[in-house]
């Protein structure tokens, strides 16, 4: 998944299904925390992978509070912790909760890439942790984490599912962000979404069927190149072939459900990131009648100029024509 998805698409939910977590997605998670930065690379992070087979496992669940009662349903707790002796010290400054604290935001976010809730709590009892997985003297638990599927919101009582249910919320960028000098704010200029999306509907014929009744895979990837043909000859005009102003780098299609014959297809597409020569498309297919998504896809465009055989600048004119369909 795209890593800004990734960051998007995580949230700490409590519900977990009983769907035990394959061995090699964990051990995918640990080499994601594995490679994190950490000061003068000390790497003082630790972490007990408790599954629910675990002889250890009922007294992890007895040193989770109360009020944290939702992970015990968790598949797989993972307690974190750091060894304070190998963390690095600059001018007196400890780096080791620092660090740990980087090596378990890779290990929740390869857990979203891979289809996983990972959710991290800091409510548990630590003398009956300490004993439940036998830490020594020198290494200081700071959380665990609840990983597994999702489950059902409804499964939840009804005071956790109100946890759930309260808006996402974060501070303005104002807030925590300042320009040269703490107190000047540091002024942003992205927007969450764009000014406007782009949305057209793409016509489906009975040869677009693969076997199964479904609109053929190689067809998705070519309404989206002809989607990527309708937005620019809306906001640029139509051009020569040797004149088209991008070239397809990478596409990522993600397929949620079957496209069949009677389904109306539309694409709603805008603008992501921006760099100097390249920029990303991000796309649904939808059906605009009960706002099914069929396919959510990413592209990568580079900035080519054909007849000279290599990448350019992206133009002003091109910024400024595809502006209002940047966000995100």
């Amino acid at each position: 998944m795209e890593h800004s998805r990734v960051i998007v698409a995580r949230r700490s939910r409590r519900a977990f299904n009983d769907r035990p977590v394959e061995p090699q997605k964990l051990e995918r998670l640990l080499e994601a925390a594995r490679w994190s930065p950490s000061a003068s690379n000390r790497q003082p992070w630790r972490f007990v992978v408790v599954t629910r087979e675990a002889p250890t496992r009922l007294a992890v669940e007895g040193a989770v509070d109360a009020g944290n009662a939702w992970a015990r349903r968790a598949p797989v707790l993972i307690v974190t912790c750091a060894r304070r002796a190998d963390g690095a010290v600059s001018e007196g400054r400890e780096y080791w909760a620092h660090d740990t604290g980087l090596a378990l935001m890779s290990l929740v976010h390869r857990a979203v890439d891979l289809g996983l809730l990972a959710h991290p709590l800091a409510g548990f009892d630590e003398a009956q942790l300490r004993a439940a997985v036998w830490l020594p003297d020198d290494v200081q638990p700071l959380s665990i984490t609840a990983v597994g599927y999702a489950g059902r919101h409804e499964d939840l009582d009804a005071d956790t599912r109100a946890k759930d249910e309260r808006p996402v919320a974060r501070k303005v960028l104002g807030e925590i962000a300042f320009s040269e000098r703490y107190g000047e704010l540091f002024e942003g200029s992205l927007r969450a979404a764009p000014e406007r999306y782009f949305e057209a509907d793409l016509g489906l014929r009975f040869r677009d069927l693969d076997a199964m009744g479904h609109v053929n895979n190689a067809v998705v990837v070519t309404l989206l190149e002809h989607s990527r043909l309708m937005i620019f000859d809306a906001v640029y005009g139509p051009v020569e072939t040797l004149d088209f102003p991008f070239i397809l780098a990478e596409i990522t299609i993600r397929y949620r459900t079957p496209i069949q014959l009677v389904d109306r297809v539309q694409v709603r597409m805008h603008v992501t990131d921006v760099a100097r020569s390249s920029f990303r498309f991000r796309y649904q297919l939808r059906d605009p009648r009960d706002g099914r998504v069929f396919v959510e896809a990413e592209s990568t465009q580079v900035a080519y100029d054909y007849r000279a055989g290599h990448a350019v600048l992206l133009t002003a004119v091109f910024l400024e024509k595809l502006g209002p369909f940047v966000g995100g």
